[in-house]
């Protein structure tokens, strides 16, 4: 498989972010390190083995304690890898990802260990810690908590820190790949909309490298320009349009996921 991961870094007023990208061929997966002072916070884990430990290893190279590990929604390529590299460390997430993880994460797991063996964890690990919206506090860094609900899944996490203009958006915002879309993207826009007038100039992104508000807007017109597409569109002429009207984003993969879903009466 391939090695090429990418790891970036960005400096805002004291805050580093660590960004550590997966190669396109496996979604450009995106996980992030929050490093202050004196400790890290973890946004999720990476989907393969192979890239959760190269994460974990990359985690443990700040020589930092871990804080915080957040799970931002129960999608299997933002939690196979905490349990796979990051069983030693208590998680957070939202209740509805907790509930969801609890009813369908074992055998999500299991079914995907059937058929590709260890790139999958061998177990699953539980978040522990339910996540509540609201103002809090890392190493005297303020974190703003929402849980945004009935966007790409039922709930997922959006952690603000307004000292530095950074928000971690996750699966809100794919930043140059193609974006996931359902069938509900008037509000998925809507949500948008707020991030891309928010005092935020920084979004860190589930899919891709870090994004600004520029690629908060291109987010939008993707998934406007989907709207348009899917009142009269079959499955490949969807796909087609997609392809045509945005050659240059990468992870083309994502529309075998997400277009199944659409036309199959569920997003």
């Amino acid at each position: 498989m391939p090695d090429q991961f990418s790891t970036a870094v960005l400096e805002r007023d004291g805050l580093r972010v660590h960004t550590f990208t997966a190669p396109p061929s496996f979604l450009a997966n995106s996980t992030h390190v929050l490093e202050t002072a004196e400790a890290l916070v973890v946004i999720d884990g990476q989907f393969v083995a192979p890239y959760a430990k190269a994460f974990r290893e990359y985690v443990n190279s700040l020589q930092k304690p871990i804080e915080r590990v957040y799970l931002s929604h129960a999608h299997v390529d933002h939690w196979f890898g905490l349990s796979t590299a990051f069983a030693d460390v208590p998680v957070h997430a939202a209740a509805p990802t907790i509930a969801a993880l609890q009813r369908h994460g074992e055998s999500e797991r299991a079914a995907r260990a059937a058929e590709y063996g260890p790139m999958v964890p061998a177990s699953m690990v539980l978040p522990s810690v339910t996540v509540l919206p609201g103002p809090d506090v890392v190493d005297g860094d303020k974190l703003e908590v929402e849980i945004v609900e009935a966007a790409e899944c039922q709930a997922q996490l959006l952690l603000t820190l307004p000292d530095h203009g950074v928000t971690v958006a996750q699966d809100l915002v794919y930043s140059g790949t193609h974006v996931y879309v359902t069938r509900d993207t008037a509000h998925t826009i809507s949500l948008l909309d707020i991030l891309e007038a928010s005092a935020s100039d920084v979004f860190l992104a589930g899919h891709g490298p870090v994004a600004d508000r520029a690629e908060v807007h291109r987010n939008i017109d993707y998934l406007a320009f989907a709207q348009d597409r899917l009142a009269n569109d079959d499955a490949a002429a969807f796909k087609a349009a997609l392809l045509a009207r945005f050659p240059d984003r990468a992870c083309p993969e994502l529309l075998d996921i997400f277009i199944p879903r659409l036309f199959g009466g569920s997003s």
